[in-house]
């Protein structure tokens, strides 16, 4: 055995690591590969399985919304008179909406959406639509800057907000 090699005053010894902590790091090794094996070969649960499954179960447990929002190819928004929708879509609002509508939706950096101007339409397609798609430099009217899409927030949101929009605004009609 060599002799210790000290270095500011500290010992420091070349002694080899416990028989046990070499077995236990042998063992995790040979395990993981066995698991690794067994679990992309043999197992009845793969990834994609795992995903198909959880999939499904999400659209069993939220049915209702997506066949609400389906069944709006006439423009009509189907939460304007929801209770549970409007409450959500003012949060959304005050939690998105507000920075450039103002939050009491008066406007700001962006048009007042409480009043009877209404820049780009005043139906629920049309401002479902400016909504989701945004308002680029070529759609921008009266100096006004433009909006980015929402499409990410999701049609349900957007609706919800819409709906609430409704409540604070009469001129946001359904249809012409």
């Amino acid at each position: 055995m060599k002799e210790p090699k000290e270095v500011d005053g500290i010992f420091q010894a070349d002694n080899p690591m416990p028989t046990w902590w070499k077995l236990v790091w042998l063992i995790s090794i040979i395990v993981s590969i066995g698991y690794v094996v067994y679990f992309h070969w043999y197992s009845e649960w793969p990834q994609e399985v795992a995903f198909e499954k959880e999939v499904a179960e999400h659209e069993a447990q939220f049915p209702a919304k997506q066949a609400i929002v389906a069944n709006t190819e006439d423009g009509s928004n189907p939460y304007r008179d929801d209770v549970v929708a409007i409450k959500e879509g003012e949060g959304t609002y005050k939690q998105i909406c507000s920075a450039c509508h103002g939050p009491t939706a008066e406007g700001a950096v962006g048009p007042s959406l409480v009043d009877k101007d209404w820049i780009h339409g005043n139906t629920d397609k049309e401002v479902f639509n400016n909504i989701m798609k945004g308002i680029g430099p070529e759609r921008q009217k009266l100096n006004r800057g433009g909006m980015p899409a929402w499409e990410g927030l999701g049609a349900e949101k957007v609706y919800a907000v819409m709906a609430w929009l409704a409540t604070k605004n009469s001129s946001l009609v359904k249809a012409k």
